[in-house]
This record gives structure tokens, C-alpha cells and sequence, in this order.
């Protein structure tokens, strides 16, 4: 007897490693939150967008906070469209939709924040925020894909 395959499996995969990403960002966000000495000055080019984040530090932990962001958001949209894809399922179709709209907000936010040249935590309020969206989505994705 074969064995069916799960049409949502690469979706949970991407989801659970999407999770996990998530945890690590917010691990590396806070750390840098906390620790981290912010380059005085403003950032006015996206060349200098990774060299300020490595400055930012502790060590590279900033750097690796918006290198693992740019992961999130491709996850991110691989969930939405595989969501829409390959389900019917209006909740997971809402809730991967949401999760993807969270990470950009967080994303933008986090962005907006580094060329405010690290002074407008307004910025990164939004980014923290977005971030609890976006974990939550996820876990309903999660839910929803059963």
C-alpha cells in the first residue's frame, strides 16, 4: 500500500523553518536592541546599509539580523503563493497572506530604522511589533495546514 503525499508539505516545511528564522530574528533583534553600539550618522546608500548593520554589532549579530530578514520575507512569499496554490483553504490563504504582510512591515520598518540612521524607534517599535504578527500568522498557518 503507497502511501499518499501531503500537497501542503512543502508549505509546513517552509513554514517550521520560517518559525525558526523567526525565533533567531527575534534572539538577534533584541540582543542588538540591548547591546548593540549604533554608528553615529545617517546611512544614506544601500552600500552603506550592510556596513553600518556589521558596525552596529554586538559582533555580527546585527548584519546576520538583516540577512536573515531578507530569508523571512522569500520564505515569506514562498508560503503565500504555495498557500494559494495549493489550497482552497480561505483561512491559510488569509493567514499566510497576513504572515507575509507582517514581515513586510517589519521589514520596511527595520529598513526605515538603519536609515534614520538608528534615531527613530518609532521604526523599530514597528518592527517588533510586526515581528509578534508575523509569529503568530505563522502558527496559525501551521494550524491551518493540518
Amino acid at each position: 500500500m503507497q502511501a499518499r503525499s501531503d500537497p501542503l508539505r512543502p508549505l509546513k516545511l517552509m513554514t517550521v523553518v520560517n518559525l525558526v528564522l523567526l525565533s533567531v530574528q527575534a534572539y538577534t533583534g533584541d540582543a542588538v536592541n540591548l547591546f548593540g553600539a549604533f554608528p553615529a550618522g545617517a546611512v544614506s546608500s544601500f552600500g552603506q546599509f550592510f556596513s553600518s548593520l556589521l558596525s552596529a554589532g554586538p559582533g555580527p549579530l546585527a548584519l546576520w539580523h538583516g540577512v536573515a530578514g531578507l530569508l523571512v520575507v522569500l520564505l515569506s512569499i514562498g508560503i503565500a503563493v504555495s498557500a494559494f496554490r495549493r489550497t482552497k483553504s480561505r483561512s491559510l490563504r488569509i493567514v499566510s497572506l497576513l504572515a507575509l504582510l507582517s514581515v513586510a512591515s517589519a521589514a520596511v520598518g527595520g529598513y526605515l530604522f538603519v536609515f534614520s540612521g538608528y534615531l527613530n524607534n518609532a521604526y523599530s517599535s514597528q518592527m517588533g511589533g510586526s515581528f509578534i504578527a508575523a509569529y503568530a500568522m505563522n502558527f496559525l498557518a501551521l494550524y491551518y495546514s493540518k
